[in-house]
């Protein structure tokens, strides 16, 4: 196994995360009713830019594993036919 392999699998594995949790952050996260929040930013808008932030860095993250993994695999992902 090289390590573009390896990283590209570990990049990958970690968009599907970043993924899933910023999903949760945006459809759960600050529904508890208790109010809470930093200073005059309410807790659902916290958890909506934590929400986003995780979407957008586990999609580049797993785009780029993507990559990694396509560039190390014997056939060629980019080649037009």
């Amino acid at each position: 196994m090289n390590s573009a392999f390896a990283f590209g699998l570990l990049l990958a594995l970690a968009g599907l995360a970043g993924i899933s949790f910023g999903l949760y952050a945006l459809l759960r996260g600050g529904r508890n009713g208790r109010g809470g929040g930093i200073g005059p930013i309410p807790e659902r808008g916290i958890h909506i830019i934590a929400g986003v932030r995780m979407l957008l860095v586990g999609s580049l993250s797993l785009a780029t594993g993507a990559y990694l993994l396509c560039l190390s695999s014997s056939a060629n992902c980019f080649a037009s036919s």
